[in-house]
């Protein structure tokens, strides 16, 4: 089911997975449930998607979307990363939607697990969105920037802390902040608990928790001096301000208070002191 983050402009899809030993990108020992999300922006008649969730939620995210953009309806589509959390629903999607723009960055081919022709017409569809030139594609259309309707514009940036080609997404409208495999730790005690965390929840993570999480994806940052990822975060939360968070994993957490609190676990575990940081149980 989905959730409204921000009346008629801005809604959460997807569905969530056990920590139950099996998902290889939290720390050992973590337990709960994590949301896999992707987000639905609307300005009128437009729409864009934010990645488009985990396979095994496919049912789930096509109805959502039927239920909001009306069946067979057209938008548009952001993936953030071309890791199959984010880019395995495209194909069903495309089945059952009318995908206007196709935005992807990096050389990977979002198509490859296509097996039917509509491949063939989302290609012409596709826009490029790296501030440079890479080895491939380079006949694409490129974009530092989403309209999603006249007015209405996600900017994309290639985030400092990232492993693979990856791009956070800004909409000033709502003050959210797309961060894609990052401020994924937390987690819902039950598989219906609430997803978003805000002044309402009871907020019980630790900075050991947002660690453990961090260091399970970036394993190489408790070797490594990280002043400057620390330095880029804290100029990028300060020129925006952002009332919300919204990973492709993980609960969002919303209101300026919980993102300055969370932000400053995630700086806690970037900093020069952060051996005692290393979790034992999450």
């Amino acid at each position: 089911m989905f959730t409204i983050l921000h009346s008629d402009k801005l809604a959460v899809l997807g569905g969530s997975i056990p920590l139950d030993g099996r998902v290889s990108w939290v720390p050992a020992g973590a337990v709960g449930y994590q949301p896999s999300n992707c987000y639905l922006l609307t300005e009128g008649d437009s729409r864009l998607l934010i990645d488009s969730g985990l396979a095994i939620h496919s049912g789930q995210i096509l109805d959502d979307l039927a239920a909001l953009v009306g069946e067979g309806g057209g938008l548009s589509v952001f993936f953030t990363r071309s890791e199959m959390d984010c880019v395995s629903n495209l194909e069903p999607i495309a089945g059952r939607f009318d995908i206007e723009r196709l935005f992807t960055g990096g050389v990977i081919n979002p198509f490859d697990a296509f097996d039917d022709l509509s491949r063939m017409a989302l290609r012409g569809r596709r826009h490029q969105i790296d501030a440079k030139r890479t080895g491939e594609g380079d006949s694409l259309a490129r974009a530092t920037q989403i309209d999603v309707a006249p007015g209405r514009v996600v900017e994309v940036e290639a985030p400092l802390l990232r492993l693979l080609p990856t791009f956070w997404g800004w909409d000033g409208d709502t003050g959210t902040l797309f961060t894609s495999d990052t401020f994924t730790h937390g987690v819902m005690q039950r598989p219906d608990g609430p997803r978003i965390i805000d002044s309402t929840v009871d907020d019980t993570t630790t900075a050991e928790q947002v660690a453990g999480h961090l260091y399970a994806k970036y394993e190489w940052i408790p070797r490594s001096t990280c002043e400057p990822l620390r330095e880029w975060l804290t100029d990028k939360f300060d020129s925006l301000d952002p009332e919300t968070i919204a990973p492709s994993r993980g609960c969002v957490l919303r209101g300026r208070d919980v993102v300055r609190r969370h932000l400053d676990f995630m700086l806690a575990a970037l900093s020069p002191q952060r051996a005692h940081l290393t979790p034992q149980t999450v």
